[in-house]
C-alpha cells in the first residue's frame, strides 16, 4: 500500500509541474577556457543555444579565470574559477549574449540565445 500511495504521490506532482510548464530537460553546452580563450565544441568563440539552455564554463587554463555577462536579461558573474573548476549559467533570454572575462579582456565569447 505505501509503494501505490509514494507513486500516486509523484504522479500528482508529475502532472502538477506539467501543468505548470516547467522546462524538464534543458541541454548543457560545455565551453572552456585554455589558453585564455573560450573555446566550444567547434572550436569558434560563436555559438547558439535554445532558451533555458546552459553553458558548462570548465576552466582548463592554468590561471584564474572571471567569466561574466552584463547583457540585460542574461546578466552572470561566476566570480573567481580556479583551474580544474567548472561553473554552470543557464541563459534564459533569447538575444545576443556577450561573454566576457573579467582578468583577461580579450577573452571573448559570443552566444546567441534562440
Amino acid at each position: 500500500m505505501q509503494g501505490r500511495l509514494t507513486l500516486t504521490a509523484f504522479a500528482v506532482i508529475l502532472g502538477s509541474a506539467i501543468g505548470a510548464g516547467v522546462a524538464w530537460a534543458a541541454t548543457t553546452h560545455t565551453v572552456v577556457q585554455k589558453g585564455k580563450d573560450f573555446w566550444s565544441n567547434n572550436m569558434t568563440f560563436e555559438m547558439t543555444v535554445e532558451a533555458g539552455d546552459a553553458i558548462a564554463f570548465v576552466n582548463s587554463d592554468i590561471f584564474d579565470h572571471n567569466v561574466y555577462s552584463e547583457t540585460p536579461g542574461n546578466s552572470f558573474n561566476i566570480g573567481l574559477q580556479a583551474p580544474g573548476s567548472t561553473t554552470r549559467v543557464a541563459l534564459k533570454r533569447a538575444g545576443i549574449v556577450d561573454v566576457r572575462c573579467r582578468i583577461h579582456p580579450k577573452m571573448r565569447l559570443t552566444v546567441t540565445v534562440e
